[in-house]
């Protein structure tokens, strides 16, 4: 987990690059040291999209736990954790599961996120 300030700022700048030569999502967000939070509901679509991907509510909770780094979304709405074995997102709100799915769906800019933070771990 990164928790140095400093290392998530450069980490975010790091990624603004990515972002400008077209190598990861513009939505990413802005990486911040996780946040722990419990799981307190899951809504309909993440549950359906956790059944089809062969998930439990127990592998989005160790995403969460386990994550490396997390990175705030809309406007501070949604939080994105982002582990090795996973990534969960959490409408802040109520901690409502939106989305989880294993390092198995990772896109290359995921992957090439990964990868920068592990820099920093």
């Amino acid at each position: 987990m990164i928790k140095n300030n400093e290392s998530v700022e450069k980490l975010n700048k790091t990624i603004r690059q990515m972002q400008e030569l077209g190598l990861v999502t513009q939505n990413i967000g802005i990486a911040r040291p996780p946040i722990p939070v419990k799981i307190e509901y899951i809504n309909h679509h993440a549950i359906k999209r956790m059944a089809e991907r062969g998930m439990k509510e127990s592998d989005a909770q160790s995403f969460i736990e386990n994550a490396m780094i997390m990175f705030v979304q809309d406007e501070g709405e949604k939080r994105l954790y982002i582990s090795q074995d996973g990534n969960a997102v959490i409408l802040v709100e109520g901690t409502k599961l939106i989305s989880a799915y294993s390092s198995a769906y990772f896109d290359e800019g995921m992957k090439r996120i990964i990868n920068e933070v592990k820099k920093y771990v």
